[in-house]
Parts: C-alpha cells; structure tokens; sequence
C-alpha cells in the first residue's frame, strides 16, 4: 500500500514538473483591450421651464505586448499602452448650460518588462508581471469665467512609471494562453507644463510634479488579455 501511494505521489510530481515548463525560445503576441461606457439621464419641469440633462462617460484602453523567453517560463519583452478616457460630461436641453465637450483624457506609455510563469498543471498557472517605462498625458478642462464662458485649457505632461502586476493565466490550447488580472502594485511620476488657452500667459520657471505609490487591488481592476505562443 506505501509503495502504492509513494509511486502515485512521484507520478504526479513528474506529471507536474513536466507542466511548469514554457520552454527558452519561445515567442509570444499578446496584449488586452477594453472599453466601458456609462449614462444617466434626469428631466424634470420648474415653473414654466422643463429641462432635460444627460451626462455620458466612458474608457478606451489598449496594450499589445511582445516578448521571448530567455529562459523556461520568464520572459522579457516590450509592451505598449493607450488608453481614452472621456470624463463624465453633461449636456442640456438648456442652451445656456451647455458648453462644448473637451477632448478625452489621453495616455500613451512605452516599456519594457520581466515576466514570471508559475505553472501547477498543463493548462493552468500564476504570473508575475514586472514593468516600467515612459509616459505622455494630454487632456482639456474648463477653468475660469463664467457659466457661459469659461477658458478651455490644454495639459500636457510626461513622466515615467512601474508596477508589480500578478495574475493567471489558463491555456484552452497549448499555445494560446488567456490572462486575467485584478490590479498592481503601482508607481507613477509626472511633470506638467503650465496649462495653455487663448487667455493664459504662463509663470517663469513654472514647476508641477505629480507622484503616486500605492497598491489596488479590486474587481474594478479586473482586466482580460490574451496571448499566442511561437514555438510553444
């Protein structure tokens, strides 16, 4: 009976060293995408004025990625981030209120990365994801003047950033893997230059420094992705 048990337990030991393996060589394409949008509506009548409002938002993003594998089951490679981020905007049945949309909220990133695969059976594992690289922000928002005239301004900044990122992956094929993650460990940091408008002049030697470190972790943070592995 102990030899029994001691040779099921080795088989399946063997059975599992065999399937924490995505061998050096290998290439993968790969990335996520997502979008989300949300609206709410309100009408309702005030003396001989009825008005109706309607406020809108929504998301964008986009990260391919590449990589190869140096070794068995860690990779490096290189990925590509955008994402749009239209901010809750309203309009209205009232011409007075209503002012012209500005643009999204617009990020673009750049950067390398290291990643770990921890493989318990053929089909499914852990990951680690280690990344960092460079950053460009530009959005519009309304400042100053009045409710019917207020100055657009541009931002603009840039920066850089790093995360921490683990999550799984699952292979309905052995090389086609699909990924899900819940939120990063997370640093970010940006310069803005001074806002430009048609009525803004700009301080001397202006400086504006932004920095973020923290860790959130969520089912708001639930992203999917999906990659192809060369040689696999």
């Amino acid at each position: 009976m102990k030899k029994t048990i001691l040779s099921a337990f080795l088989l399946s030991a063997a059975q599992l060293a065999h399937a924490q393996s995505i061998p050096a060589g290998t290439i993968s394409l790969g990335g996520s995408v997502g979008y989300s949008r949300s609206t709410s509506k309100t009408s309702g009548t005030s003396g001989n004025n009825t008005s109706s409002t309607e406020t809108n938002s929504s998301q964008f993003n986009i990260s391919p990625s590449v990589g190869y594998f140096v070794l068995d089951n860690l990779q490096v490679g290189l990925n590509l981030g955008y994402s749009s981020v239209r901010q809750p905007y309203t309009t209205s049945s009232l011409p007075y209120y209503s002012l012209p949309e500005p643009g999204p909220q617009t990020r673009l990133s750049v950067g390398p990365f290291v990643q770990y695969y921890k493989m318990v059976s053929e089909q499914f594992g852990f990951t680690g994801n280690l990344g960092a690289g460079y950053q460009r922000e530009h959005y519009q928002t309304y400042y100053g003047g009045n409710s019917t005239s207020p100055d657009l301004l541009e931002i603009n900044g840039s920066g850089f950033y790093a995360g921490l990122t683990p999550g799984i992956v699952f292979f309905p094929i052995p090389r086609l893997g699909l990924n899900a993650s819940m939120g990063a460990l997370a640093y970010n940091h940006s310069n803005y230059k001074y806002p430009t408008g048609v009525n803004v002049v700009g301080p001397v030697d202006y400086t504006n420094t932004t920095s973020y470190f923290g860790a959130n972790f969520g089912l708001s943070q639930l992203q999917f992705g999906g990659t192809y592995y060369f040689g696999r």
